[in-house]
């Protein structure tokens, strides 16, 4: 058979209950204004991204390849990138990862 709750146990769990639903509502209320101001704010006002050139995407890959090289590897290809260029020292630094 089960058991009731007695009067005091169940209002204790009601107003717990209601409690926490008033947090949780406060909490909502706080959360869509703080949305609803971010869209307000005007576009202009954010920086305008920079286009990815060639250039730029190119340093990236090397910078990324060089990064995990050895001491000597590295130097190795910073050599090669001085003598032919980026796209040749991209090529050898891959050929070095492995």
């Amino acid at each position: 058979m089960a058991r009731r709750l007695n009067g005091a146990r169940s209002l204790r769990a009601m107003n717990d209950i209601e409690k926490g639903l008033r947090m949780l509502t406060l909490g909502l209320r706080r959360l869509a204004k703080d949305v609803t101001t971010i869209r307000e704010t005007p576009a202009e006002r954010l920086a305008p991204r920079r286009p990815v050139t060639r250039a730029l995407r190119l340093q990236g890959r090397y910078m990324g390849l060089i990064r995990n090289l050895p001491a000597r590897k590295k130097a190795q290809v910073m050599a090669l990138r001085a003598e032919r260029g980026v796209e040749k020292a991209i090529k050898m630094a891959r050929e070095l990862r492995a």
